[in-house]
Parts: C-alpha cells; sequence; structure tokens
C-alpha cells in the first residue's frame, strides 16, 4: 500500500475526528444539558471504573479501554468502513462535547494539561485506527466488485496495527495515568 494512499485515509479519519469535535463542542455551547449529560456518562462508564485505581492498575485500565475501542474502529472497517466513521464521529462528538465543558469550567490551560500530554500519541492512534478501518472497508468493497482478497489486505493492515497502534496506545496509557496527573497539578 502505497504511503499516499495512507495518507489519504489518515486525513479521513483525523476529519471525522476533527469535525466530530466541532459537532460536541457547538452541541454543548448551544445546549449545556447536552455536554453535561456526556460528560456524567463518560464519568460513570469509564472514568468511575478505572479513575479510583492505583497509577499502574490505571495505566493498564487504560491501555486495555483505549486498545478495544482502537480495535473496534479497525475492525469495524469490514462493514464497508461505516462502523469505523460511526464510532470516530461518535467518539469525536463526546470528546468535542467534554472539552467545551472543561475549557469553560476550567479554562484553556487545565484543559491543555488534561490532554495533550497523553492525547499526543492516544489521538493519533484513533486516527490510525480509523484510516486502517476505512482501508479495510475499502478492501472489501473491492473484493465484492471483483479485486483482490480482503482478507489478505487485512493481515497486512493488522500488522501494521500491531506495530503502529498497540504501542502508541500504550505509551499513552501509562503518561495519562502518571505524566498528566502531575501535569495537571501543576496548573491548578
Amino acid at each position: 500500500m502505497s504511503e499516499l494512499r495512507i495518507a489519504h485515509y489518515l486525513i479521513i479519519s483525523g476529519l471525522i475526528l476533527i469535525g466530530g469535535f466541532g459537532v460536541g463542542f457547538a452541541l454543548s455551547t448551544a445546549e449545556p444539558s447536552f455536554g453535561e449529560n456526556l460528560l456524567t456518562l463518560f464519568e460513570e462508564m469509564i472514568a468511575g471504573q478505572i479513575m479510583d485505581d492505583d497509577p499502574p492498575m490505571l495505566a493498564l485500565q487504560l491501555f486495555l479501554n483505549n486498545l478495544e475501542a482502537c480495535v473496534v474502529i479497525f475492525i469495524g472497517g469490514a462493514f464497508f468502513g461505516i462502523i469505523s466513521i460511526m464510532i470516530i464521529g461518535f467518539n469525536g462528538i463526546i470528546i468535542g462535547a467534554v472539552l467545551e465543558i472543561v475549557s469553560k469550567e476550567s479554562g484553556a490551560l487545565v484543559l491543555l494539561a488534561a490532554i495533550l500530554p497523553h492525547g499526543i500519541f492516544e489521538l493519533p492512534a484513533v486516527i490510525a485506527s480509523g484510516a486502517l478501518g476505512l482501508m479495510l472497508g475499502r478492501a472489501v468493497k473491492d473484493e465484492l466488485s471483483g479485486g483482490p482478497d480482503a482478507a489478505s489486505r487485512a493481515w497486512s493492515q493488522g500488522r501494521m496495527f500491531v506495530m503502529y497502534i498497540i504501542p502508541f496506545v500504550a505509551i499513552a496509557a501509562i503518561i495519562e495515568a502518571f505524566i498528566t496527573p502531575a501535569v495537571l497539578q501543576l496548573v491548578t
């Protein structure tokens, strides 16, 4: 697969995520209860289950949670990329709404401290998972149109997932569990 083709799918995946951020931010701005409800849902479903753990256990839980999301985004591509697109967009909406609330309540500096340290690894992992999912969706479409075997292309994409996504998710989890809390203490 050419680098240009991969870049094409990375751009599409990134734009879907950024578009979701914008939609979530705008919806939360227009209707604050929307963002507050999403923040509550996030705290109950994700943060409430793992944030009470000590840092090593927190890192493991964050790794597993984010890896699961990335796997679903990638494998969701088998459904012509539709599930990948939906999950990336929905995650973008949630993040955008939460960003709006946190920035309003705590300010931009706290928001950056809470997201930037681990986000520089986690967000590219999500975007790359989306790109691989979209590539998988294209492979399925091509096979149904008489093109090459989608399974062999999926195998190649799976190797890319293991080589790039898993390490980025692991690094992000370690940073989020050990470094992000320290950075937040410096700015709050």
